[in-house]
């Protein structure tokens, strides 16, 4: 990974409910541990720009304190990839899909559980789309334990500049 992380991206399909999930909840922890220097942002392989999360997404979401209600779905671009220092994806197919397109991207797209604790790192996160409450809402505590631990990440990365 790169030597100091700042830009994070997550990406999913259609950047209406995974990806703004981990947005929004990177946002929130970045708030909470003064990480300042970092931004979160998200984005869709095949987005329809100007959608917003599902309602379901935004119910899950305000549940454990993540407002959603501003986001505004977008595609995967060039400009975006090239300022993210960091690339989360939630399935394989979005890494391969995205190294298609940048292979310059190689070094900073891996799965969002590889900063997991609980699980296998190597696994995907499931779309909700198109399901129940329980399913979204599965999802999301998928993604907070990856967020979660990205943030842990971040933290000590931070503090270990600060000596």
């Amino acid at each position: 990974m790169s030597d100091r992380i700042k830009h994070i991206l997550f990406v999913c399909t259609g950047n209406i409910c995974r990806s703004p999930f981990a947005e929004g909840l990177l946002k929130k922890l970045v708030q909470k541990n003064r990480l300042d220097d970092i931004v979160a942002d998200s984005a869709g392989l095949l987005a329809l720009p100007g959608n917003s999360v599902t309602g379901l997404a935004q119910k899950v979401a305000e549940e454990y304190d993540v407002d959603l209600s501003g986001h505004i779905a977008k595609s995967v671009k060039e400009d975006i990839v090239d300022r993210s220092d960091l690339i989360l994806v939630m399935e394989y197919s979005h890494a391969k899909e995205i190294l298609d397109a940048f292979p310059e991207a190689e070094d900073k797209v891996f799965l969002i559980r590889r900063f997991a604790s609980f699980g296998s790192k190597d696994r995907a996160i499931a779309d909700p789309y198109g399901l129940n409450y329980e399913a979204y809402r599965f999802c999301f505590l998928d993604i907070q334990d990856g967020v979660s631990g990205l943030a842990e990440y971040l933290s000590a990365e931070h503090s270990s500049l600060n000596l």
